[in-house]
């Protein structure tokens, strides 16, 4: 059974504010919460566009929306990474949504690696129709300390980035590494200790973005957002990590502005015009009820825009 809980629903309805007969994508179907709410907002006159490359999250919301009588969901087997693409097909839209998080029917599900708990085969794609592990394999198995010193760096935020990576470039001159057991095995030493955050969780983090690209999708959907949406047309982000939340903020920033050319410059030369209205000033978090009731949801961060 595909279980999830959406964090910060009642948020996300409140800044993206779907009326009745708009048109509204969602990126990330995943449990399907945002879309079959939001396809209830919008009413039979309206539909929803929601994306995921998991077919188990897809087979998921086609049998809620059918048991609810929803009709207006309309579910792509695609990446939000080809926003672009989309929009030129579906839209534009009067608003989007996308929820950066795993589901915990991903996590849980014990066919995949994202999880380090148990022993499982390291298939980190979120494909899980195609999920043979082979990609995150080959990272683990062909990667050279640097590479991967630096996918834990800037991806898992790994303190000790570079200790992790070379305690498995030495495990995998003895043994490859093909599950979830043996890479924790094989980072033994590193978690010896530890007072905060398990390493285990930020290496597999790291690794899962770098199997599934998802920092790159990200900034191609959001280079394709302001054409992707209609003028008034609002944008939700729920992230669930610093580099993700850090992408969003920093192009928010941007196209929130008319110039930006360096600030050494005497005179604008890039031709630049805001193409976004930033309407949460810091990023919203959730209530502590939330984070107790749905520790998942601790870390997420939600940040909102309307487009100009």
């Amino acid at each position: 059974m595909y279980s999830h809980i959406s964090v910060m629903l009642p948020e996300v309805l409140e800044y993206l504010k779907p009326k009745t007969g708009e048109r509204i994508f969602d990126g990330t179907l995943g449990g399907a919460g945002y879309s079959l709410a939001i396809a209830k907002a919008v009413g039979p006159t309206g539909e929803v566009f929601a994306t995921d490359l998991d077919l188990l999250a897809i087979n998921n919301a086609k049998k809620r929306a059918k048991e609810e009588g929803i009709k207006n969901l309309n579910v792509i087997n695609d990446n939000f990474g080809n926003l672009a693409e989309i929009a030129s097909e579906f839209g534009p839209f009067d608003g989007a949504v996308f929820d950066l998080g795993l589901s915990s029917a991903q996590l849980d599900d014990e066919e995949r690696g994202f999880s380090f708990q148990g022993d499982r085969p390291l298939s980190m794609s979120f494909n899980a129709d195609n999920a043979e592990g082979e990609e995150t394999e080959n990272i683990l198995r062909y990667y050279n300390l640097l590479k991967l010193t630096e996918i834990f760096r800037v991806y898992g935020d790994e303190p000790k980035a570079y200790y992790a990576a070379k305690l498995i470039v030495e495990y995998r001159k003895q043994k490859p590494i093909k599950t979830t057991g043996d890479l924790l095995e094989a980072l033994a030493p590193i978690m010896k200790g530890y007072h905060r955050t398990n390493p285990a969780t930020r290496i597999f983090q790291a690794l899962r973005i770098e199997t599934n690209k998802e920092y790159k999708n990200l900034e191609n959907a959001l280079a394709a957002l302001p054409n992707a949406l209609k003028p008034g047309a609002r944008v939700v982000f729920v992230s669930f990590h610093s580099g993700e939340d850090r992408i969003i903020k920093n192009f928010f920033r941007q196209e929130s502005q008319d110039c930006i050319c360096p600030s050494r410059a005497l005179l604008c030369s890039c031709g630049h015009k805001a193409t976004l209205k930033i309407i949460t000033k810091k990023p919203l978090i959730p209530s502590n009820q939330e984070s107790a009731e749905n520790p998942r949801a601790r870390s997420s961060k939600l940040r909102a825009a309307i487009r100009i």
